[in-house]
């Protein structure tokens, strides 16, 4: 009996570990860098050899989480491709209390009911690595909640980014969005979204994350044409990633902005990628045809007609 259950308890302590190393193996061999603003933080990647005048990233996390969760749930592809052109670094800032003020009226999270100043907070960061590393580009992507941000920054300070991405999100509806009497600027945008979404519908409707309503909000194909609309954008190509994974991109050659779309059939709420497939209930399945990071990177530094 004690054989037995010291041979459980090993299998288990091995298990725990091989989970372990599979998830923080990077960090390992790459232990990000970090900084404080006032009371808020970020941890950020740098490659090795950058060059000068490199681009920015900045990755917002979903609701809950903690930005290093965001480098394992897109399997540290960024900051791979990073290393591989040398030309960009990487950032995760933390939410206040693990979560953004986006632009939606009703959440049930501190960052919202104390208004907390994320639009501030991405201003600092971005000041800080002008300062530090001469960037000339910023980017902004975002993860359910963070794709919530992401949309909030792209309706009120547009001029601050480049491009772009949202995963697993959609706007909310009008009664439900402060942000909805903003005149939307043309931007450069690709949205992501699992048509088997259990927590943000990917046809419109109440979005709700263990028992708690954050409000409703309207369909992915919506929320694409509004950015479409808004770029005045016409479609230019299709992608298909396998049978369950369509990209349908939009260019306006006048103004140079492209907007993407990417319906993921079989996709639920999460990020699918080569090196992170530890399935989670709660997020439903994970496409293993389509590459989410990759495609990003591509949309935002490919040229329009090459997608």
């Amino acid at each position: 009996m004690k054989k037995m259950i010291l041979g459980a308890l090993l299998l288990l302590i091995t298990a725990i570990a091989a989970l372990f190393l599979y998830s923080y193996r990077w960090n390992l061999l790459h232990p990000n860098k970090s900084h404080t603003l006032g009371d808020r933080t970020f941890i950020y990647h740098v490659p090795k050899h950058l060059k000068p005048n490199p681009k920015l990233i900045i990755i917002y996390h979903g609701s809950r989480l903690k930005s290093f969760m965001m480098q394992i749930l897109t399997g540290h592809e960024f900051d791979l491709l990073s290393d591989k052109t040398q030309d960009a670094i990487i950032v995760y800032p933390q939410g206040y209390l693990n979560n953004w003020n986006d632009c939606r009226k009703m959440a049930p999270f501190p960052a919202k009911q104390l208004n907390i100043d994320d639009i501030t907070f991405t201003k600092q960061i971005i000041h800080y690595f002008k300062e530090q590393y001469h960037i000339n580009q910023v980017y902004a992507i975002g993860f359910s909640n963070g794709g919530q941000m992401a949309f909030r920054l792209a309706a009120t300070v547009p001029d601050l980014f480049t491009g772009f991405a949202t995963i697993g999100a959609t706007l909310p509806v009008p009664a439900n969005n402060l942000c909805a009497d903003i005149t939307q600027q043309p931007v450069s945008i690709i949205l992501i979204n699992g048509q088997q979404d259990n927590i943000v519908p990917y046809d419109d409707g109440e979005v709700t994350l263990d028992g708690k309503s954050f409000g409703y909000s309207e369909s992915a194909p919506f929320t694409a044409e509004h950015w479409r609309a808004a770029s005045n954008a016409s479609q230019i190509s299709t992608i298909h990633y396998g049978d369950n994974a369509v990209q349908t991109n939009y260019y306006n050659k006048a103004n140079n902005k492209k907007v993407s779309f990417v319906t993921i059939k079989d996709g639920g709420h999460n990020i699918p990628n080569k090196h992170f497939r530890i399935p989670i209930s709660k997020l439903g399945h994970i496409n293993k045809d389509i590459d989410v990071p990759v495609v990003i990177w591509d949309f935002f530094f490919k040229d329009a007609l090459s997608l």
